[in-house]
């Protein structure tokens, strides 16, 4: 009942927005927009894709990023935060020194 109503408002704003002319395209386009994108969808959503997953291959790659990353990707960002310029070491020296009196890079006490 409820979608027969709601379909034949959809119909009957067509059918006005066929008579509307030219230097109102601005309220057409709006219009059209605004049912396509909110209540269609748009174009985009409707379309089927296929991925090929196979969740043994994400485990097996798991275990290589713990390796080389470390949990929770901490060696990278590690290696982000002193960069990659040639002065890693003289910036890990200054993170060891900024970081004395804190328990693994964070306050253990709360500084107000």
């Amino acid at each position: 009942m409820v979608a027969n109503k709601f379909v034949s408002i959809v119909i009957v704003l067509c059918c006005l927005l066929n008579t509307i002319h030219k230097s109102e395209q601005v309220v057409y386009r709006l219009i059209t927009e605004t049912l396509q994108n909110n209540v269609a969808g748009e174009p985009i959503t409707h379309e089927r894709t296929e991925w090929d997953f196979d969740p043994e291959i994400s485990k097996a790659r798991r275990g290589l990023f713990y390796e080389k990353n470390g949990f929770r990707a901490s060696k990278l960002i590690e290696s982000l935060g002193v960069g990659i310029d040639g002065k890693e070491q003289q910036r890990r020296q200054e993170q060891r020194y900024r970081d004395v009196g804190k328990l693994n890079g964070e306050h253990y006490r709360n500084f107000s």
